[in-house]
């Protein structure tokens, strides 16, 4: 097994595992092979956080902590699919009440599958200290669901040792039948080797038992998996309640390591979630596709425990490094239900894979996303009715009524057009073409919004039917509406912009001068939104403050496009003065394509004419129109 071990009984033993357990076999399916949970992240309703993976008899399955105050930590639940689609929910596959020693705070399940036996390894009691009964046990049962007992009565990491308080325990078998757990809580992670039984601990050829391999920036959250020979150590930093919290990597030629930190690949995006970390990886059998799974807080949420579990692609380059992920919005309502989504008026209900809404004068369901820049994709079905169905995008302050909300909405009616317009408790009309829309016909709707440009396109992707600018709102949640129509919705997809005049500089790897703060950091400059609040940019108080993007190989450039202090709801005193932006094809050379000494404004616009690069750099002479010295951007965008 090259991939993840961990993932055993798979595919090949598929046939095996049936027998012993006499359960119907899976129908064969193609492999899964998506670019995130098409269906919808969060992917399972409820609470939960610190999902672990395995694959049994062809099913996927997901074992999580249940997202809870500690106390009330006193089970786990498990979710299984055959398709990463619908998910089927098993609750309560091991208990408190099964383990003698534990009473609360159960975390981190870790699944595996050995000797006909299904082993979850789990950390109890966040013992603080070597006098307290805790740490991590070891449950077994005869089938993934469980029920899971207790193995040997009594913890099998029951003390702190290098540092690492015994919780977040991740379980790898490699190809020679070896098998590892990697753990470690409080900026410490140490790995031992398990005996042959998986109840016991072994030990390495120089006699030690735990060995420290703690990478730089670790905080908790061990995942070990192999591919093509290499060992990849994930784990997470920053604080759990956190919108800080991600997930960093290393590769080593050994299980063992040494660990040297590569890159950060997860972390919040300020358009789609916070909080995101805690990973576990799939590896669909038989393929090389793979998958992060991972807990995430939805933006609205302030309540630390208050975490849903989602996937994405996984993707590496040719090198064996991963690129970093990217959490997309999509939802494609094949898994029936809405999961994520908040409605405000109307009936609303997913069935048949389709978000069908009641006639209504206004009903909106939303997305809990922030927005600046974006393409926004949706099949709009007019179910019933003359009036008009279609899309949300850059919403505040929504509530029940037919224009309660601050925002913008595009639709299309079987009165023959498609409409743009903005709403702030009233309604004001921005544009509108001449279009055919039959009851009863899917029809795509297309929104691209960079800045103060909107283009909406139905139909017909290549031309925009309406192409506006306005500046009233900049970010703001995505959603659906209908307005004296029954509507169906379809295939959502919301990400950065695509076609002429995108933003090649959006969700791109940044780097920069050292920040004001861990939450003030480059990429923040990148996300497509100045929406997210004061920490929504890069902030950098070093004199000659620099912020450099890398679009991923040359690009031709038309324009730069800087939103400053002001454009974010500061002071207009903060707006950067004086700066250059250059380009570079190899990050040494650079070449000068806008300098501007005197500025004054919000967000600024610099057209520029033969500019090309892979590299974009903005460099601060002057950051503010006073004796503030920290400079503060919310985007740097560079258009195609």
């Amino acid at each position: 097994m090259n991939a993840r071990t961990k993932l055993a009984a798979a595919l090949a033993s598929a046939a095996l595992v049936v027998a012993q357990l006499g359960l119907p076999s899976p129908a064969a399916a193609a492999p899964p092979d998506y670019t995130t949970a098409e269906a919808g992240n969060p992917f399972t309703d409820g609470w939960y956080a610190d999902p672990d993976t395995a694959v049994y008899n062809n099913t996927f399955w997901v074992f999580p902590t249940t997202s809870k105050g500690y106390s009330e930590q006193t089970y786990l639940d498990a979710f299984s699919s055959t398709d990463l689609v619908t998910w089927t929910k098993h609750p309560n596959v091991l208990t408190t009440a099964r383990v003698s020693w534990a009473s609360y705070a159960m975390w981190a399940p870790a699944p595996v599958q050995r000797n006909g036996k299904y082993y979850l390894y789990f950390a109890a009691n966040d013992i603080q200290n070597n006098s307290s009964l805790g740490g991590i046990g070891v449950a077994v049962a005869d089938q993934p669901q469980g029920p899971y007992t207790d193995a040997i009565g009594r913890p099998l990491v029951s003390q702190f040792v290098n540092g690492a308080q015994p919780i977040d325990q991740d379980v790898f078998i490699d190809d020679d039948g070896q098998a590892y757990m990697y753990y470690g809580g409080w900026g410490h992670a140490n790995v031992v080797k398990l005996n042959a039984d998986m109840t016991s601990l072994g030990q390495f050829a120089d006699g030690s038992t735990y060995k420290e391999i703690t990478p730089s920036g670790y905080v908790e959250g061990a995942q070990m998996f192999k591919r093509n020979g290499r060992y990849y150590l994930m784990w997470s930093e920053g604080g759990w309640t956190g919108p800080d919290y991600s997930v960093s990597y290393a590769i080593a030629a050994s299980p063992t390591g040494p660990f040297t930190k590569l890159d950060k690949v997860l972390a919040q995006d300020a358009a789609v979630a916070k909080g995101s970390g805690h990973n576990s990886v799939v590896n669909v059998p038989g393929t090389d596709t793979w998958y992060i799974f991972y807990h995430r807080r939805p933006l609205s949420e302030t309540d630390g425990n208050h975490r849903q579990l989602a996937y994405d692609r996984m993707v590496f380059n040719s090198d064996g490094t991963i690129q970093r992920i990217t959490m997309r919005v999509k939802d494609n309502f094949a898994d029936g239900n809405a999961l994520g989504w908040k409605t405000y008026g109307g009936g609303w209900t997913a069935t048949n894979g389709r978000y069908q809404a009641d006639n209504s004068l206004g009903g909106k369901a939303l997305l809990d996303t922030n927005f600046g820049d974006f393409t926004y994709d949706a099949d709009v079905t007019v179910t019933a009715g003359g009036g008009d169905a279609g899309v949300a995008f850059r919403v505040t302050q929504p509530a029940v009524g037919a224009d309660s909300y601050r925002g913008y909405y595009a639709g299309i009616s079987p009165a023959g057009a498609v409409k743009l317009g903005r709403a702030a408790n009233n309604w004001t009309q921005l544009g509108s073409a001449a279009m055919t829309v039959a009851v009863g016909t899917a029809y795509h709707l297309r929104i691209t919004a960079v800045g103060s440009s909107i283009r909406v396109y139905a139909g017909d992707m290549a031309t925009p039917k309406i192409s506006v600018t306005d500046t009233a709102y900049a970010g703001g949640a995505t959603g659906i509406r209908v307005f004296n129509a029954a509507a169906a919705f379809d295939n959502i997809a919301v990400g950065a912009p695509t076609g002429t005049g995108t933003n090649l500089a959006q969700g791109r790897p940044a780097t920069g001068s050292a920040s004001c703060g861990a939450s003030e950091g480059p990429e923040k400059a990148v996300n497509g939104s100045t929406g997210g609040g004061n920490s929504d940019k890069f902030c950098s108080s070093v004199a000659g403050a620099w912020l450099q993007v890398d679009l991923g190989s040359s690009r031709a450039i038309s324009r730069f496009e800087l939103a400053h202090a002001q454009a974010g709801g500061e002071q207009a005193a903060y707006n950067t003065r004086a700066f250059t932006i250059s380009v570079s094809d190899d990050g040494s050379t650079w070449r000068q394509a806008v300098a501007v000494t005197a500025n004054t404004a919000a967000s600024t616009v610099h057209p520029v004419s033969g500019v090309s690069g892979r590299y974009v750099r903005l460099a601060v002479s002057t950051p503010t129109q006073g004796a503030d010295g920290a400079t503060r951007i919310y985007e740097l965008r560079a258009f195609g």
